[in-house]
């Protein structure tokens, strides 16, 4: 009584599937009760390979597996043995986390997974010799990623520059010498904060009796912090110096009112303040505001307006900045 084994492969892990002819009822000699396989480990034929996907076997081992029926009367003879080679190992997902960092970045970091090594595995396949991680990641819905590789000894990498206020994916895995195992992943969303920077105020501007124009560059990108909606210049008249009773005590300055403010959209870079006094100085300041709020304001551009009879415009120099 023999059982023809047909095929044996491995289609999931943990398991060996294979097929085999069923027996006559002339052969049989009985009812057929069931089937029992052999699998037996051998020792590995380089010049013979049987690939196979990974099994809950000895990773990278050569096996021989046969069947054979039985019946009440006693076993049959096993059918001619097949030899299957299984295949390395691939890692299961790493572990993974994804924090804010400062600005506009993140700071990426992971583990191996369990189970697996940073050094070569042991002659009995265990545990799984990580080689490597490839992290991908881009926003959120989109094809558009970008793939990163990294060496079996780094353990974390930070993402710069990207858009606050929009969502990324980041998705990384693990490599063996089998290839690429399973893929972690984490969403994040990158908050928004107000500029980090302020506008550069010009240091020349031009003076009348009763106006001052000036101009400015806006924050540099890198402390914008996303796109800039608008501008806030605040000025006011600057104190005048008021003499001390105590002649052991300097000049003090006399306090001076609020400062006026004025809110420009974004996409002016000059400005003329109308409506001031001749011959006073005047203190002017100005920040940006993205979609989080304002950001710091500049350092005050201390100017002069001219003396009322002149009445003509002229290119004037700050007299100070503080």
């Amino acid at each position: 009584m023999t059982s023809t084994l047909i095929s044996s492969i491995c289609k999931q892990f943990l398991l060996l599937i294979y097929s085999f002819d069923s027996l006559t009822s002339l052969i049989c000699l009985g009812c057929l009760r069931g089937v029992f396989h052999l699998c037996n480990k051998m020792e590995e034929d380089d010049s013979t390979h049987y690939e196979l996907i990974l099994g809950g076997l000895k990773a990278e081992t050569l096996y021989s597996v046969s069947v054979a029926a039985y019946t009440t009367k006693g076993d049959g003879a096993h059918s001619k043995a097949k030899l299957v080679q299984t295949t390395g190992i691939v890692p299961g997902p790493p572990s993974l986390w994804v924090r804010p960092g400062s600005d506009s970045s993140v700071v990426v970091r992971w583990a191996p997974p369990r189970d697996c090594s940073e050094t070569a595995s042991d002659s009995q396949g265990t545990p799984v010799e990580i080689r490597g991680y490839r992290l991908q990641f881009g926003l959120k819905n989109t094809s558009s990623n970008t793939t990163v590789d990294f060496t079996h000894r780094e353990r974390n990498f930070t993402v710069r520059d990207l858009s606050p206020g929009s969502t990324y994916l980041f998705a990384l895995s693990a490599k063996s010498r089998a290839g690429y195992g399973g893929v972690a992943q984490q969403e994040i969303t990158i908050p928004m904060f107000p500029p980090s920077g302020y506008p550069k105020l010009a240091d020349f501007l031009n003076a009348t009796c009763c106006s001052l124009q000036f101009s400015w560059l806006p924050p540099a990108p890198n402390e914008s912090n996303g796109v800039i909606t608008e501008y806030t210049v605040a000025y006011k008249q600057a104190a005048a110096p008021r003499l001390s009773t105590d002649p052991a005590s300097s000049a003090l300055p006399t306090p001076s009112a609020p400062p006026w403010s004025i809110t420009l959209p974004a996409s002016d870079s000059s400005y003329t303040i109308l409506g001031l006094n001749h011959s006073t100085a005047y203190e002017v300041q100005l920040r940006a505001h993205n979609k989080a709020g304002p950001g710091p304001f500049s350092p005050t551009l201390l100017c002069l307006t001219l003396a009322f009879d002149t009445g003509r415009p002229r290119e004037h120099l700050s007299t100070s900045k503080h």
